[in-house]
């Protein structure tokens, strides 16, 4: 990577037609801010960047106007937490949520893109992390190196993570100039992976100590082959006692397993995976809507509808739109 900022910010800034403007009250000195006021809203985005390895951002945006943010990315890491959201959907996330961690695993040469609706708002504190950085410095400096980006993907949606939250304000709210805020700046990207590692670890392990305490082998095998097929499926009727009689298991152990394996009932997870392939679907393909929905299981698109905006806050319509 020649520079995150040419990389990665300048034709995002471009697209979203942002101006550098002068530093402005609230924001640290050391690095540089862009606005922009149009039709579709206003807002202003700041940055610090530190060569090809990190980006640390802080944005306040409002939208009159439903819309989309989108560009073509190349691979990194990014780990936000939002102080205020609204009325906004993200690739790859759903309905985006105040006061929860947020993670983005960007693929090299993925497209990027949020949607907004009309009085849509988000303020936010985020880390950006190339590659190399998370690759390529971190091996040279300590040589086997865990997953870092499984470890993202971990944590998440966490809303019990108060010490990445108070680095994240602290970071928001520094004022320091110069060498001060390199220093600061790297330090708070090593803690914050620091944080993020050190939790991923206690999330696997409290998964592993779940599923190994509580299910047996041949449980946990029947469910794995249950999520297949719910998965290759989801135009069926996928009721629990149809699900149990598919396990040989009774209906209530059914979903005690189903809640000690992935946190949630049977019904819920039919649901979430119903809408994750209807986003799927939505971004990868031209079927009509209608047609998405029988085959995600719904034979009536009003019940489709009602039930993808309450995951992700927006009409699938909406999702599909292109500015």
């Amino acid at each position: 990577m020649r520079s995150i900022q040419h990389d990665m910010y300048e034709e995002a800034f471009r697209l979203w037609d942002m101006v550098p403007t002068d530093t402005m009250p609230g924001y640290g000195p050391a690095g540089s801010v862009h606005r922009f006021e149009n039709e579709l809203g206003s807002g202003e985005y700041w940055a610090y960047f530190h060569g090809n390895l990190f980006a640390v951002n802080a944005f306040d945006m409002r939208f009159k106007r439903a819309g989309a943010m989108r560009y073509r990315h190349t691979e990194h890491l990014s780990i936000c937490y939002y102080d205020e959201v609204s009325l906004i959907v993200q690739s790859g996330s759903g309905a985006l949520r105040a006061k929860a961690i947020s993670t983005y695993l960007a693929e090299e040469g993925a497209e990027f893109v949020a949607l907004y609706q009309p009085g849509a708002t988000a303020r936010a504190t985020s880390l950006t992390i190339s590659p190399d950085y998370y690759r390529d410095y971190l091996h040279s400096r300590f040589g086997d190196i865990p997953d870092v980006r499984r470890a993202f993907a971990l944590v998440d949606g966490r809303t019990d993570f108060p010490e990445l939250v108070s680095l994240l304000r602290q970071v928001r709210s520094y004022q320091g100039a110069g060498m001060a805020a390199a220093l600061f700046y790297e330090g708070a990207v090593s803690e914050a992976l620091a944080l993020v590692i050190e939790r991923a670890k206690a999330i696997e392990a409290e998964r592993a100590e779940g599923r190994h305490a509580k299910l047996s082998r041949e449980d946990r095998a029947a469910l794995d082959d249950l999520s297949a097929y719910i998965n290759g499926n989801l135009a069926s009727t996928l009721t629990c006692e149809e699900l149990a009689r598919r396990a040989c298991m009774g209906q209530t152990k059914l979903k005690a397993a189903f809640k000690t394996a992935y946190g949630t009932s049977p019904a819920a997870f039919v649901a979430d995976a119903r809408i994750e392939r209807a986003i799927e679907l939505l971004g990868t393909t031209d079927e009509p809507i209608s047609r998405i929905a029988r085959a995600v299981g719904y034979r009536k698109p009003g019940a489709f509808a009602e039930a993808f905006h309450r995951r992700t806050g927006v009409a699938p319509s909406a999702y599909r739109r292109r500015p």
